[in-house]
């Protein structure tokens, strides 16, 4: 086990939650549904993370909310922050300022108190071009991931990746920083695989073998159905297991929230409440996880809810 889980000493490390919903619902960030079709899985340019240039007392603000909520990890809001995805929302030429500022901002937060992460998401390359997309992405994983190095993060959190082929590229383009990384998986429209056709156990164990020391899934399914994921994974890997689920509801029909008709704008109808989090920490030593947070929908309270499980466990 990696030295980065004994830091702490508490056997679960406890991350932070969702950042782009919910600055976006309190009106610093752009959902993108009125400019164009979001939730189609064609990389539409929606939820970019400008905020760390525009409004960067905003983003401080929400680092402290999940700081005081007990997080010992803080993730510098560069999700989206690859050049060309930074490009589509007409901020491509400050894509250094914008990671660098974003690193600066968490760590600033975090003043030794917790370790900050850089993250690093899917490029949308592959879902706009295809395989073709591969390719493109490689460079422009490799450029965020060196950003962030240089910006001084402790560790490095590769999330809501759709296709294991594209993780890949950014498992190897971070770990050859030395840093610490966690790689989760994200699934659609089923959890029975991710969009290139591999299972979560096929997933995880890729992704230990490529150098990840925690694996897991983040994002579209909400803390009880991801645990089906968890469980698979569990039965390939000895790793400690990283999971940060969403705050909405799924369907049987459709177990990802972003395919749902609810995205992005009646999201509120779908809120999964915060006794799921807080179950979902009770839970989490014996389902083998070692880092757990919450991603889309979830806020301070919902990390609340979940240390509470945590302790309580």
């Amino acid at each position: 086990m990696h030295p980065i889980f004994s830091r702490f000493q508490v056997p679960v490390i406890l991350g932070d939650g969702g950042y782009l919903i919910e600055l976006e619902r309190r009106g610093y960030v752009e959902s993108g549904s009125q400019r164009e079709k979001v939730g189609t899985g064609k990389g539409s340019g929606q939820y970019t993370p400008e905020i760390a240039v525009e409004n960067p007392e905003a983003l401080r603000q929400l680092h402290a909310e999940f700081l005081g909520a007990g997080a010992q990890v803080l993730q510098a809001l560069t999700f989206f922050g690859t050049r060309e995805k930074l490009a589509r929302a007409g901020y491509g030429d400050r894509t250094e300022e914008i990671n660098r500022s974003a690193v600066q901002i968490a760590k600033s937060v975090a003043g030794g108190q917790a370790l900050v992460a850089g993250t690093v998401s899917r490029t949308q390359l592959v879902e706009r071009e295809g395989p073709r997309g591969l390719e493109l992405a490689e460079g422009h994983l490799k450029e965020q991931v060196a950003l962030l190095a240089d910006a001084g993060v402790d560790l490095l959190i590769l999330e809501t990746f759709f296709h294991l082929a594209e993780m890949k590229l950014a498992l190897s383009a971070a770990v050859a920083t030395k840093l610490p990384v966690i790689a989760t998986m994200s699934f659609r429209p089923k959890i029975s695989a991710c969009s290139d056709g591999f299972s979560p156990a096929d997933c995880a164990k890729t992704m230990v073998d490529d150098g990840a020391i925690a694996v897991g899934a983040n994002c579209e399914q909400d803390p009880v159905r991801m645990r089906e994921i968890l469980s698979l994974m569990r039965q390939v890997v000895s790793v400690p297991l990283a999971a940060q689920p969403a705050a909405f509801l799924t369907t049987d029909e459709c177990h990802s929230y972003t395919r749902l008709p609810e995205f992005p704008n009646a999201l509120e109808t779908i809120q999964v409440s915060r006794d799921a989090f807080f179950d979902f920490g009770i839970d989490a030593k014996q389902m083998g996880i070692g880092f757990v947070g919450g991603c889309c929908g979830c806020n301070a309270a919902y990390s609340r809810a979940l240390n509470r499980g945590l302790l309580s466990s």
